[in-house]
């Protein structure tokens, strides 16, 4: 895939900002576009540029993210990920086991 074609978008709810590339609320010109209250406030050729301008203006808003209750303990979300990971595993691998014969190296 083309790199000027692909979709980019990075979201923020909570204020209303996001920097947007051929989404549908954009032109499709291959350009970063930071996006507020669904209007669109600049543009920019790469996307380091717009991630700076992003940035500052996620600053001079005063937005700081809410911790979630599995952010504030790392074990546990890892414990979480780990169950996650196995239970996907234990639905999902019986689809991709062999129904080949008796075994072995090969034959019958």
């Amino acid at each position: 895939m083309k790199e000027d074609s692909e979709t980019y978008r990075h979201f923020i709810p909570e204020i209303g900002l996001s920097i947007e590339r051929n989404t549908g609320k954009v032109p499709a010109d291959g350009r970063f576009h930071i996006v507020r209250s669904g209007a669109i406030v600049q543009s920019f050729r790469s996307r380091r540029l717009a991630e700076e301008k992003f940035r500052q203006l996620v600053k001079e808003n005063g937005f700081t993210p809410k911790i979630t209750e599995s952010a504030q303990n790392p074990i546990n979300e890892s414990i979480e990920r780990y169950a996650m990971a196995k239970d996907i595993f234990w639905a999902e691998g019986p689809k991709y086991r062999s129904r080949g014969g008796r075994g072995g190296r090969g034959g019958v």
